[in-house]
């Protein structure tokens, strides 16, 4: 132990003595090990450990699936979460919950929203969620006409309740009724989508095993594997149980006789499936940057060996094993990756709240960032592979040295060495590995270029939108609804400024609406065929003037098109060209799938995006009079001349007060706006990558620097005896910049083959980019050349103004 503690303290003497060796390895090691450790903790938390949930590997989020259509991967039905909930050897605990908006309102309250969600009396149980205060709902509690509790959020307790400590038991007027608050559930838990409070959904609990049912909502399921239990055995038991029904009864929830089954999946995996691939990316770029670190490191290691190559062989000479200096190089390392790691958590804990801010705050719901045991031992694994990597390569240098050739020649022995030839190896890897992270954010920047040119199918500019939720105990009735709705509409059309004002179940690019599946008159389909398909809309009659969506042909809705009157709606382009290839739609009649009532086709409008510009091509939409089949949550849309329409925020929200003043309305953005929030996802990626491709690139050019340095240090005689015999200085600015160019482009032509190899990581990402994309190729080569020429023309300028007699008299 003795020898240790010397062996350490000789090796923290030599890399004193080396000050500017010491300050740049661990200021780089810091850089890469500190955005290493924060991308991980970010991915810990989002993927691995979801914060609230102890033990969430064992947390499910329960589908149906249709093999037959678009039907992979959909919400329960009550009678498939019966199907599901008897399988008590599987399942400890299962739950389903259904999103829902409450208008908080009372006297001396400004009316606002709370968004939150109903949720069976297990939903707790299957997170382990404990509450702060007070309980979770019983039983008796979920019930028709009984579920009138409810939990509340720790961040709404604490935001909109003072931390009131007798806030349980208080009542809260929420959508018109009186709810009493039984719980404040614990500070980590806000599941699902932060939910600011949860009441009991009140589904009979009869309705879950009744297959004659025609309930059809469908419910978001959630349950908890027993302890020992995979998920491959829970799939095949509820494959299984889909298998009896069938059996048994010849149809399922959804009259389908095969096809159809249920299956379940990792909670963390269903809710971050769109950021899986965009951090496995990013833990990648970091690797590379970290291996680039280490490579570099490991460079600069070997040209202090070469330095230090007399005084190791006198050592060994004298009698030092080559173990012991074996030893000491990797205790080196070993010291600067301590030192290193020690900055980069520092590093890592101001990063994570700037990873958190640039990222997608609807991509980062429920995430709670925390430094926990799986990132302690990402840290161990990491701070131990840095000191591998950096001192591997001088361990290995000195395992081969020939120090009796180095005590004969003085020293001057690596002039064209094998050490030389590992630096260059170093610098081509570096270059091979900067190249590949500077095409893969060159194709990243071009898809988005690509996106940012789709067009929308509306007009975004001048459209200020918000959103409302009618409470049902207060509007019971379709009329009462429809009223509301008319009289909003005059209101809003008041504004000064408004030439047209409109409302939808379901605006674009608000992450919400639905989609069914329809029947056409006349058309058979075949066996098990689900039919036809589209995304479905409730809109007023000036929808599509107001958002300036072209009419092909027919009519739009007029104010005629109302309660008991014929059912009219109007469908896009894509559904036309899909359903009704050769033959005209107007005046087809279409329903619901098991619906009592046909719906005339009287119109054909553009295709215009629902959610994302890079998709939305092939699922059509129909669109139908919101006066026929009002809906309690709407989307509201005003058209401006003016340049600023969030300038009307007052003014709409003075145009719902004026006909309901308890009425809150929430979610004030422009249209443009949510167009754009819509490509944050995208340009969270890019921006990302291309800072980390930068920062390849710079350390890349700093280890071709430190080579070409370094070899112009070690050949000074040989350019100084150039130039005496008549060499120019631009013969010797073209032989050092020749050595650079080698280098670089070897390592441009592997980092491109990496690149291809690992292209699939990123295709699913790109937009109508090739991974042969000549643009995004032909500017990272050319970035990566230029940086090269500037690596390479600073030594060069200094060896072309080398004094011959100067150089030989040093020699």
């Amino acid at each position: 132990m003795n020898n240790l503690f010397r062996d350490i303290r000789y090796a923290i003497r030599q890399l004193r003595k080396a000050p500017g060796f010491t300050i740049t390895a661990v200021l780089t090691l810091t850089l890469g090990i500190g955005a290493a450790v924060a991308v991980f903790s970010v991915m810990n938390a989002v993927l691995l450990n979801p914060s609230g949930i102890p033990h969430p590997a064992s947390v499910v989020a329960l589908r149906a699936k249709y093999a037959m259509g678009d039907l992979g991967n959909i919400n329960f039905s009550p009678r498939d979460f019966g199907d599901a909930v008897v399988g008590k050897d599987v399942f400890t605990s299962a739950a389903v919950m259904t999103a829902a908006d409450f208008n908080y309102s009372g006297s001396n309250i400004t009316p606002e929203r709370l968004s939150g969600a109903q949720v069976s009396w297990q939903w707790f149980d299957v997170f382990w969620a404990r509450p702060y205060l007070g309980r979770v709902f019983r039983p008796e509690e979920d019930q028709p006409n009984a579920n009138h509790e409810v939990v509340l959020s720790y961040r709404t307790w604490q935001q909109r309740f003072a931390a009131n400590p007798n806030i349980v038991g208080q009542t809260l007027e929420l959508n018109d009724e009186q709810y009493q608050v039984v719980g404040v559930m614990g500070p980590d838990f806000a599941w699902p989508n932060q939910a600011e409070l949860w009441t009991p959904i009140g589904i009979p609990p009869g309705l879950y095993f009744d297959r004659r049912s025609r309930y059809n909502e469908f419910l978001f399921a959630v349950a908890r594997l027993r302890p020992g239990v995979t998920v491959s055995q829970a799939n095949a038991y509820l494959q299984m149980r889909a298998g009896q029904h069938i059996a048994s009864e010849g149809a399922n929830s959804y009259g389908k006789t095969s096809g159809w089954g249920m299956f379940s999946m990792p909670l963390a995996e269903f809710v971050t499936g769109n950021l899986r691939l965009p951090l496995f990316i990013l833990l990648s770029a970091v690797g590379t940057i970290l291996l680039i670190i280490c490579a570099n490191i490991a460079g600069l290691q070997l040209a202090r060996a070469s330095a230090r190559q007399r005084e190791l062989s006198i050592q060994i000479a004298l009698g030092a094993g080559r173990r012991r200096l074996v030893k000491q190089a990797l205790l080196e390392g070993l010291c600067l990756s301590i030192v290193g790691t020690a900055f980069g958590l520092f590093l890592a804990w101001a990063l994570v709240p700037l990873l958190l801010m640039l990222a997608p705050a609807s991509l980062m719901l429920n995430i709670s960032v925390h430094i926990g045991r799986e990132v302690l031992l990402f840290v161990v694994a990491l701070a131990t592979l840095c000191a591998l990597l950096c001192g591997i390569t001088p361990t290995w240098r000195l395992a081969r040295s020939r120090w009796f050739q180095a005590l004969q020649e003085g020293g001057r022995t690596e002039t064209a060495g094998r050490g030389q030839r590992v630096r260059s190896g170093l610098v081509v890897a570096e270059i091979a590995m900067a190249m590949v992270l500077l095409l893969a954010a060159g194709l990243l920047v071009r898809s988005l270029q690509k996106v940012q040119e789709v067009q929308t199918g509306f007009d975004p500019r001048g459209l200020m939108s918000a959103e409302l939720s009618l409470p049902k105990t207060t509007y019971k009735t379709p009329e009462q609804q429809t009223a509301f709705f008319s009289a909003l509409e005059q209101q809003l059309m008041s504004i000064p400024g408004v030439t047209h004002a409109a409302m939808s179940n379901a605006l674009p690019f608000t992450n919400s609406g639905g989609s069914a599946s329809f029947q056409i008159e006349g058309q058979s389909l075949a066996p098990n065929d689900p039919g036809p398909h589209g995304n479905d809309r409730h809109i007023s009659p000036d929808y599509f003037a107001t958002m300036r969506i072209p009419v092909i042909r027919g009519r739009v809705f007029t104010s005629g098109d109302r309660l008991n009157t014929e059912l009219v709606c109007v469908i896009d382009e894509t559904l036309a060209r899909r359903y009704w290839p050769s033959e005209d739609p107007l005046g087809q009649h279409i329903k619901f799938s098991g619906g009592p009532n046909w719906m005339t086709i009287v119109g054909i409008v553009r295709h215009a995006k629902a959610s994302s510009l890079q998709s939305d091509t092939t699922e059509g939409f129909y669109y139908m009079p919101l006066a026929q089949m009002p809906k309690a949550s709407v989307g509201i849309v005003v058209r401006t001349n003016s340049e600023a329409p969030e300038s009307l925020t007052s003014a709409i929200r003075g145009a719902v007060r004026a006909v309901n003043a308890n009425e809150p309305v929430y979610d004030f953005r422009t249209m443009e706006q949510r167009v754009d929030e819509s490509l944050i996802g995208q340009r969270f990626l890019v921006v990302l990558l291309s800072i980390f491709a930068a920062v390849a690139l710079a350390l890349a050019a700093l280890g071709l620097y430190g080579i070409i340095s370094y070899t112009v240090r070690l050949r000074n005689r040989e350019l100084g005896v150039r130039i005496a015999l008549g060499a120019t200085r631009q013969d010797v600015l073209a032989l050092v910049i020749r050595k650079g160019l080698q280098l670089a482009i070897v390592g441009l032509l592997l980092g491109m083959i990496a690149a291809i190899a690992c292209g699939r990581l990123i295709s699913s990402l790109l937009y109508q980019v090739s991974l042969f994309n000549p643009i995004a190729i032909f500017v990272a080569s050319a970035v990566l050349m230029l940086t090269v020429l500037f690596a390479c023309y600073i030594p060069a300028r200094r060896a072309a103004k080398v004094d011959p007699m100067v150089a030989l008299r040093y020699e």
